[in-house]
């Protein structure tokens, strides 16, 4: 008597075959993934970062005085020694235009009440893990300031990557107040 039987299934030699593919094609993908992953949180930083600049200088036109937004590492006060806005950023009034939040009375007014009053804070942002965003000029290093009419005082531009030697996006804010983005290495990017 003969035994046919049919046997289904991979042979050992098979299942290493197609272990060894797998894993040639999952370390041919995994710096892909690494690239790719950086690409989006730098990307998402930038937007976050804009988005700030952006309500920066819809507050100051909103409230009719200068807003200012300022490196901050504990979420409570400006440092001024920081230089790296991915640590950590204030959105403020800035009625004495010297970047800083002032806890003293200001020249502002807040309640109408006819006395002057301190710095208000608007917005905190407690930073941005594994990443740097350097202003580049010596007036956006720590902090930068909105006039009442939406523009900066100066020109600024601001550069964001994942650590200061490596910054691959540039934020450009104009004299208009116009905030422009490219990539750093582009033609278009100065």
């Amino acid at each position: 008597m003969k035994n046919n039987r049919n046997h289904n299934g991979f042979t050992l030699i098979e299942a290493m075959i197609t272990i060894t593919i797998a894993a040639i094609l999952l370390s041919l993908a995994i710096p892909s993934f690494s690239k790719m992953i950086e690409r989006n949180r730098i990307s998402s930083a930038t937007n976050e970062f804009i988005a700030a600049m952006m309500l920066t200088r819809s507050e100051a036109v909103t409230r009719t005085i200068p807003i200012s937004i300022c490196t901050s590492d504990n979420g409570t006060s400006c440092n001024n020694a920081l230089d790296n806005y991915a640590k950590g950023w204030i959105i403020f009034s800035d009625c004495n235009r010297d970047g800083l939040i002032t806890t003293t009375i200001t020249t502002c007014d807040f309640d109408g009440d006819g006395s002057n009053d301190k710095d208000i804070v608007i917005k905190i942002h407690n930073g941005l893990q594994q990443l740097s965003i350097i202003g580049e000029s010596a007036t956006a290093k720590d902090h930068f300031t909105y006039r009442v009419s939406g523009r900066p005082n100066t020109l600024a531009s601001f550069r964001i990557g994942s650590s200061p030697s490596s910054l691959k996006k540039k934020v450009t804010i104009a004299l208009t107040g116009r905030v422009k983005l490219c990539t750093i290495g582009h033609t278009d990017c100065p």
